[in-house]
């Protein structure tokens, strides 16, 4: 392997499409892939594990494993002969996304356009990837 492909998942449709692109560029390059997923802790103490009256699997972070889960599922089923890596990180998802692209030579996000006009059209993740990434970011 040369290197690694690095994309960012939320769970939307986009960035399962984007798992997709990202484990067919990883086989293309002879690279591994890293499944990425930022995420800001909650404010106000909200518990993030399971609820003790809950199932153990419940809480945000069940929700983020299993997301998570899916996304490198999806990658290997698409690539079974790609190495697939995945890393949760405390943090804003631009910076988590912005860090990790120093070390890869390919980011891939999804689009959602959450945000503003070009956010619109394209996701404002991909317009500051597109903007201050380190390699090429593919979206």
């Amino acid at each position: 392997m040369s290197g690694v492909v690095v994309v960012g998942v939320d769970g939307s449709a986009s960035s399962l499409t984007a798992v997709e692109t990202a484990a067919r560029e990883a086989r293309l390059r002879g690279a591994a892939l890293r499944v990425v997923h930022a995420w800001m802790w909650p404010a106000m103490h909200v518990p993030l594990g399971p609820s003790p009256m809950g199932p153990p699997e419940g809480g945000l972070r069940g929700m983020v494993d299993r997301l998570v889960a899916e996304a490198v599922e999806r990658a290997r089923a698409t690539a079974p002969d790609v190495d697939v890596s995945h890393v949760v990180v405390t943090g804003e998802p631009l910076t988590v996304l912005e860090a990790q692209s120093r070390a890869a030579e390919l980011v891939v996000v999804g689009s959602r356009g959450m945000g503003g006009f070009v956010g619109l059209l394209v996701g404002s993740t991909a317009v500051h990837l597109a903007a201050h990434g380190r390699c090429p970011v593919l979206v």
